[in-house]
């Protein structure tokens, strides 16, 4: 599944940690166990998880500049990113940004699903 992702979202291969990460979230929310039909995810909080959160990896997202950067009056208030999976810590996304090229997380993206495979 990690090379997959890599590979459709033409991403470098230093995201493989990301990737993996990623993979493994998703898994423990989605597939269910046949014997006692529940997701990992159940078995271990006792209760269903919640997907409506749930992004196309790879895609682009606009990240909110909210005032780590200093900004001028006419910069702009978003950096341009791409998704690369969900917070282990809090309910923030993970996202790598072109200016800065960093990954950082933030509750505050933008998804744009349309075309992944543009995240480039």
């Amino acid at each position: 599944m990690c090379r997959t992702l890599l590979n459709e979202n033409n991403l470098p291969k230093y995201f493989w940690a990301e990737t993996i990460n990623t993979s493994c979230y998703i898994l423990n929310r989605i597939s269910i166990r046949p014997v006692l039909k529940k997701t990992p995810y159940e078995l271990w909080s006792g209760r269903k998880p919640n997907i409506s959160y749930f992004h196309t990896f790879g895609c682009k997202c606009f990240i909110h500049n909210n005032g780590k950067d200093h900004l001028g009056k006419f910069d702009s208030k978003v950096d341009e990113g791409i998704f690369l999976g969900y917070s282990s810590s809090s309910r923030a996304y993970r996202c790598f940004n072109k200016r800065t090229l960093l990954v950082e997380e933030s509750m505050h993206v933008v998804f744009d699903e349309t075309n992944p495979k543009l995240s480039k």
